[in-house]
């Protein structure tokens, strides 16, 4: 397997084959990664969180759960996961989140980076739009509230995804300097097989 950083604030993208596997890793504790993935055939099938939990009858995925397309086909499934605690709810931020959300004016979000990564295999940014939030804590408040915590994820704690089909996956470190990444930005370690081209935004 290869190992890649990403630095913070910044994204990579990569092929998978189906049946092979990858790893996200948080190496220093309580930092997001956002991750969309899209059919290596036809991008506009891609992953759709949407239809994700609707499938697996709830909005908290772990090891066992898979995640599905915008034509409710598998793309990718959890088959170890050391934290448990993802969200499928949030949008990836971007810069207009950034700076209305996070006081953070004209930096790039996670789409930016995740479609800037992604541009070498031709998936265009009109396709990032939904994602899974890894190592992201949310919670639903009174039925009716969706609230954002601080991750509970601990340094070294690693998720291991396969492959159900052959699909282009992009990874960011998420760049907002909030409660969602417990105040301070960190990177993001991915582990690929060998031989497997990445492509960054950095």
């Amino acid at each position: 397997m290869i190992e890649q950083r990403i630095p913070e604030k910044r994204g990579i993208a990569f092929r998978i084959d189906d049946g092979d596997t990858f790893e996200v890793i948080d190496p220093r504790g309580r930092q997001v990664a956002d991750l969309v993935a899209f059919n290596a055939d036809a991008p506009t099938e891609r992953f759709s969180s949407k239809y994700s939990y609707r499938r697996n009858s709830k909005v908290r995925i772990t090891t066992g759960d898979t995640l599905y397309t915008t034509e409710g086909r598998e793309i990718l499934t959890i088959i170890e996961d050391d934290c448990g605690v993802h969200d499928l709810l949030y949008a990836p931020c971007n810069h207009w989140v950034l700076d209305d959300y996070y006081d953070q004016p004209d930096e790039n979000g996670c789409r930016e980076n995740l479609s800037e990564a992604l541009a070498p295999l031709n998936v265009g940014e009109e396709l990032v739009h939904s994602t899974l939030n890894i190592f992201m804590k949310s919670t639903i408040a009174e039925q009716t509230y969706i609230d954002i915590r601080e991750p509970v994820s601990e340094p070294g704690d690693t998720v291991k995804f396969c492959a159900e089909q052959d699909a282009f996956v992009a990874i960011s470190s998420c760049a907002g300097e909030s409660v969602v990444n417990a105040g301070e930005t960190k990177p993001i370690d991915v582990c690929v097989p060998d031989g497997t081209e990445v492509h960054a935004n950095f």
